[in-house]
C-alpha cells in the first residue's frame, strides 16, 4: 500500500509541470499574438495620413458663373459639389443613406465587428466579394484619405483611422462629411448636386421616395445611376425603403407612398455650353490664369460677371441670322435636294441601311412630315415640329425660321425652346437635310438640324463704362470653341481709319480740311477705292463718311506713319502697329476685342476705359481675390454692411436670450461662434464686405450701378473725341454705315465700315451714348466671303439685328458737347470745330455771312481759306477772328 501510495504521489508533480508547460505556452502564443498585432499595428501605421485631411476638409467644389442679373451661366469642377450644412439635410435623407449603408453607424466606433462577421459568411457562401461591411466612417476614409482598392492593408489602415476619426469628430459630422462627399454617379458628388442633377431641386425639397433613390447609388453609382439605368435605381431604391422600414425610420405606409411616387428625372444642365459659351470660357481662362491650375481644379470660387444675358442671347441669334443669310446668298442651302414624291423618299431611306439611332452622329435625313407647334403668346415665335427618316428610323425635329432681324429665342429660359434649331427656310416634305442626333427620350430620337458654315462671325458689345454686356465668339460653339472676339486676329480694312482721322485732327486738320482723292504709288503697293473711282478734291468729313482710301493714305502720309503708330498708344492697342502707309487701310492684324476698347475712347468723351467682364470674384472662403465695383458702389456697400452688422447683432441678442446668456454688455463681447454652428465652408462673417450670397442676392434684387472712372483715363482731348463722334455719325447720315439710320429714331448712331482685300474680313464697330458695339464676319481659312460682301452687306446687318434690341434697353443719351467746341453752319452742315481749330483755321467755300451756333456772323474779307490744316500765310488780325470765338 505504502509502495502504491508513493506512486501516485511521484505522478501528480508530472500533470502540474504539464500545465504549467501548457499555460506558459498559451501566454506565450498570447504575447506573440499580441506583439505580432502590435508590429502589424506599428508597420501598417508607421505612414497614416495626416488626420488633418478630414478634420481640415477641404474637398473640390463646383466654381460658379454670374451673369450681372445673377443668373448661374457657368460651372467648372473636377468634381461637381456643392457643400451643404447638416442641419440644412432633411433627417428623411439622412436616415435613408444610414439605413442602407451603416444601420448602427450611432452604435460603433468607426468598425462595426457584428457587419464584418455577417458579410464574412455571406462572402463564403456565395464564394465571392458580394458584401462589403465597410461603415460610414470607413467609406469617409477611403473616399477622403486612402483609395478604394480592396486589399488587407487598405482594410487595416482604414479601421485604424476609422476609430481614430471616431475620436476626433462627432457622428454629426462624420455624416456631413460623408454626405458632401460621397461619389452619387453621373460626374456628380454629394446629396446636393445630385439633388439638383437629377431632380432639379435642392437636397432640402426632396421627399423620401428621392432620397432612397439616392442612398441607393453609392454601392454601384454608374450601375444603378438613374440617368442610364433608371429601372435598376428602382430596384435597388425599393431595397433602401425596406431598410428604412427595418430600422423605424419610415412605417409602411410611408414606404408605399413613396414607391408609388413617380420618379421624374430632369434633363442634365450644360450651361457652360448653352446659354453664353464663349463668354463663360472666357471667364475659366481668366480664373485659372489668375489662380493657377491646382486652385482653379479645387475650385469652389463664384465669379460675378458683366454680362447682360438678354443682350448676349440676341447677340447670339443676330450672328446666326446673319451667317445664315450670307450662306445663302453664295448657294450654300441647308436643303440638300428635295425628293417629290414617296417613292423616291423610300428609295432614299432604304439606301441608307439604318437602323438605330446613335447619339452624337450626323446623318443625312428627309423630312416625312411638318406641323405647326401653337404659340402661347401671340407674339411669341412660331416653333414648327419635323419628323425626320433616316432609314429604317425616324426622330423630331423642331425648328424656327430665321429672319435677317428680329428678337432672338431664349432656350436657356423658355423650356419650351429646349432643342430649338434655327432654319432660313421653312422646311417642305420630302427636303433632304442634315441633321444631328441629340438624344432619345420617351422612345422618340431628337435631333437638330446640323449647320457647317463656311463663313463664321462674332460680336461684342459693352457700356461706355467698359463693361462687356454680350460676347459670341463664332456660329456654334459646340462646333469651334476658338473665340473670334477676343483671340482671332485679323486685319479690320477701313475700321482702322478713325484712328488715322483721329491723328490728324490733333495735327490740326478739321472736318472740313481739303483732301485729295487721287492715285497714289509706293514702290510696288498701288492701293485702290472700292469704286475704283477717284473724286479728286474732297473735304476731310466726306473722305471718311465715304471711306475713301486713297485720301486716307495721303492723309497719312502726310501726317506721318510713325506719328500714328505713336499716336494709337492713345487707344489702348496691344498688338504692334507698323508704320507702313497701308495701316491706313487697315492693313495690320488686331483683335476684335482692341477694336471695341478703342471706338469707346470716342464714345466716352475721350476716356480709355480698359474692358471689364469681371464684377467680384470670391474664393472658396468668401475671400474677394478680385473686385472691379468701385465707384458709386462702395457707398452702396458700406450701408449695406451696417444694416447686415445690425442684423447680425440682432440675431446674437436672441441667440443669447435662448442661450440664457446676458445681452446688457457689450455685444462685442460674445462671441458669435459660441452661439452659432460654424464652419470654415461658409465664409467668416467678420468680412467687411458683402459675402458671396449677400453680393447674390443684392444683384437679383434689382440692377446696380456700378459705373466707375476708376479703370479709365483721359487719353484725347474731348474735343477731339466729340468731333471724331461727329464724324463717324456722318458715316450713318450720309455715308458706308446708312443702313444703321433706322436706329437713330432710338439713339444717336455713329459708327464704320471695315471691309479688307478680296472681301476677306468684313465689319462694323460703332456706339451710342451708351454702348459699343463691333461685329467681325469672315472665314478661319482667310478666303473670300464673296463677291460685294463688304463691312456694309455682310457685317453691318448683324449690328443692326442686335443693336435695335439694346438699344430697346439702353435708349438715348446724347454724346456731351465740350464747352470749347463751336458749331457752325457750312455748305456741308452743321460741322464742330475747336476753338483752337477756328483761331488757325477758316473754311474752304464758307460764306461771308455764316451761321456759328445759330447766329449770323460776317466774315472779313481778307479772309482765306487753308486747305492743309496749316495756319495760313496771309496776315489774320487777332481781333478778326475773335468775334467768332467771343460768344
Amino acid at each position: 500500500m505504502t509502495t502504491k501510495q508513493n506512486k501516485k504521489l511521484k505522478s501528480k508533480p508530472k500533470k502540474s509541470k504539464f500545465f504549467l508547460y501548457f499555460v506558459l505556452f498559451c501566454v506565450f502564443l498570447i504575447g506573440a499574438g499580441v506583439l505580432t498585432l502590435y508590429a502589424v499595428y506599428i508597420y501598417y501605421t508607421k505612414d497614416l495620413p495626416d488626420l488633418s485631411v478630414v478634420t481640415g476638409y477641404k474637398p473640390k467644389l463646383v466654381t460658379e458663373v454670374y451673369s450681372s442679373n445673377g443668373t448661374l451661366i457657368g460651372e467648372f469642377a473636377a468634381e461637381r459639389r456643392k457643400i451643404v450644412r447638416y442641419e440644412s439635410i432633411p433627417p428623411h435623407v439622412r436616415n435613408a443613406f444610414i439605413a442602407v449603408e451603416d444601420k448602427r453607424f450611432f452604435e460603433h466606433e468607426g468598425v462595426d465587428l457584428k457587419s464584418i462577421l455577417g458579410a464574412m459568411f455571406e462572402n463564403i457562401q456565395e464564394g465571392d466579394w458580394v458584401r462589403g461591411a465597410s461603415t460610414i466612417t470607413q467609406q469617409v476614409i477611403k473616399n477622403v484619405i486612402l483609395t478604394p482598392e480592396r486589399t488587407l492593408s487598405r482594410k487595416i489602415k482604414e479601421a485604424v483611422l476609422a476609430h481614430k476619426i471616431e475620436n476626433n469628430l462627432s457622428k454629426e459630422e462624420i455624416l456631413f462629411l460623408y454626405l458632401n462627399h460621397i461619389y452619387l454617379a453621373d460626374g456628380t458628388y454629394g446629396v446636393e448636386t445630385a439633388s439638383e442633377n437629377y431632380f432639379g431641386k435642392s437636397a432640402k425639397d426632396i421627399n423620401i421616395a428621392e432620397a432612397a433613390l439616392l442612398a441607393g447609388l453609392p454601392k454601384k453609382p454608374e450601375y444603378f445611376s438613374p440617368r442610364k439605368h433608371l429601372d435598376r435605381a428602382l430596384q435597388r431604391q425599393k431595397l433602401v425603403l425596406k431598410k428604412m422600414v427595418e430600422s423605424g425610420f419610415i412605417n409602411e405606409d410611408e414606404r408605399a407612398e413613396a414607391i408609388e411616387y413617380e420618379i421624374d428625372i430632369v434633363p442634365r444642365k450644360s450651361i457652360n455650353y448653352k446659354i453664353a459659351p464663349y463668354f463663360v470660357e472666357h471667364v475659366r481662362k481668366h480664373l485659372e490664369n489668375k489662380v493657377g491650375t491646382q486652385a482653379f481644379l479645387n475650385g469652389g470660387y463664384k465669379i460675378f460677371t458683366t454680362l447682360d444675358l438678354e443682350l448676349n442671347n440676341e447677340a447670339k441669334w443676330a450672328v446666326k441670322r446673319g451667317v445664315l443669310d450670307l450662306e445663302s446668298r453664295h448657294g450654300r442651302k441647308v436643303v440638300s435636294k428635295q425628293l417629290k414624291n414617296q417613292d423616291l423618299i423610300n428609295k432614299f431611306r432604304d439606301n441608307q441601311n439604318v437602323q438605330n439611332i446613335e447619339p452624337g452622329t450626323i446623318y443625312d435625313g428627309v423630312v416625312t412630315k411638318v406641323e405647326k407647334i401653337n404659340k402661347a403668346e401671340e407674339e411669341a415665335l412660331q416653333v414648327y415640329s419635323a419628323e425626320i427618316g433616316v432609314g429604317g428610323a425616324s426622330g423630331i425635329l423642331k425648328y424656327t425660321v430665321s429672319s435677317l432681324f428680329g428678337k432672338g429665342m431664349d432656350d436657356a429660359e423658355n423650356s419650351g425652346l429646349e432643342g430649338v434649331s434655327l432654319s432660313p427656310v421653312e422646311l417642305k416634305v420630302g427636303d433632304v437635310i442634315g441633321v444631328k442626333a441629340r438624344n432619345s427620350r420617351d422612345d422618340k430620337n431628337y435631333f437638330s438640324l446640323y449647320l457647317n458654315p463656311l463663313v463664321q462671325a462674332a460680336l461684342v458689345s459693352m457700356d461706355t463704362n467698359g463693361h462687356i454686356l454680350a460676347m459670341v465668339g463664332g456660329f456654334d460653339f459646340r462646333a469651334s470653341q476658338f473665340n473670334r472676339a477676343t483671340q482671332a486676329l485679323r486685319q479690320p480694312g477701313s475700321a482702322f481709319k478713325p484712328i488715322v482721322y483721329s491723328a490728324a485732327l490733333e495735327k490740326g486738320y478739321s472736318e472740313t480740311s481739303i483732301l485729295y482723292d487721287m492715285p497714289v504709288v509706293i514702290k510696288d503697293w498701288a492701293p485702290q477705292n472700292y469704286d475704283g473711282e477717284y473724286k479728286g478734291a474732297i473735304v476731310l468729313r466726306q473722305a471718311l463718311a465715304k471711306s475713301r482710301n486713297l485720301a486716307s493714305v495721303r492723309l497719312m502720309l502726310d501726317i506721318d506713319p510713325v506719328y500714328v503708330v505713336d499716336y494709337s498708344e492713345n487707344f489702348g492697342f496691344t498688338s504692334k502697329l507698323n508704320p507702313y502707309p497701308s495701316l491706313a487701310l487697315g492693313g495690320t492684324d488686331l483683335r476684335m476685342i482692341e477694336m471695341v476698347k478703342a471706338y469707346n475712347v470716342f464714345a466716352a468723351g475721350g476716356r480709355l476705359v480698359e474692358p471689364q467682364f469681371i464684377l467680384r470674384m470670391y474664393d472658396r472662403n468668401g475671400r474677394i481675390i478680385e473686385d472691379n465695383t468701385g465707384g458709386t458702389f462702395v457707398s452702396k456697400e458700406e450701408a449695406l454692411k451696417a444694416q447686415r452688422e445690425e442684423k447680425r447683432l440682432d440675431i446674437i441678442r436672441q441667440l443669447a436670450k435662448k442661450k440664457g446668456r446676458g445681452t446688457d454688455g457689450d455685444l462685442e463681447i460674445l462671441k458669435e461662434d459660441i452661439l452659432i454652428d460654424t464652419n470654415d465652408f461658409f465664409g467668416d462673417s467678420g468680412y467687411t464686405f458683402l459675402t458671396p450670397n449677400e453680393f447674390l442676392d443684392l444683384i437679383r434684387e434689382a440692377p446696380v450701378d456700378f459705373a466707375s472712372t476708376e479703370f479709365s483715363k483721359q487719353t484725347l482731348s474731348p474735343e477731339t473725341a466729340f468731333i471724331m463722334t461727329d464724324l463717324l455719325e456722318a458715316v450713318v447720315k450720309e455715308g458706308t454705315g446708312a443702313r444703321a439710320q433706322r436706329l437713330t429714331n432710338l439713339a444717336p448712331i455713329a459708327g464704320k465700315t471695315g471691309t479688307t482685300n478680296d472681301y476677306t474680313d468684313a465689319w462694323f464697330v460703332g456706339f451710342s451714348p451708351k454702348l459699343t458695339t463691333a461685329v467681325w464676319v469672315g472665314r478661319d481659312d482667310h478666303k473670300s466671303l464673296g463677291k460685294k460682301e463688304a463691312g456694309s452687306r455682310a457685317a453691318l446687318p448683324i449690328w443692326i439685328d442686335f443693336m435695335e434690341e439694346a438699344l430697346a434697353k439702353y435708349p438715348g443719351g446724347q454724346f456731351k458737347r465740350p464747352s470749347s467746341i463751336q458749331v457752325v453752319s457750312t455748305p456741308y452742315g452743321d460741322i464742330p470745330y475747336s476753338v483752337e481749330s477756328l483761331r488757325k483755321n477758316v473754311l474752304d467755300s464758307i460764306r461771308n455771312n455764316v451761321m456759328i451756333d445759330g447766329a449770323e456772323h460776317e466774315m472779313p474779307s481778307n479772309t482765306y481759306p487753308n486747305d492743309y490744316g496749316v495756319p495760313s500765310t496771309a496776315k489774320e488780325s487777332e481781333t478778326n477772328i475773335d468775334f467768332i470765338l467771343n460768344r
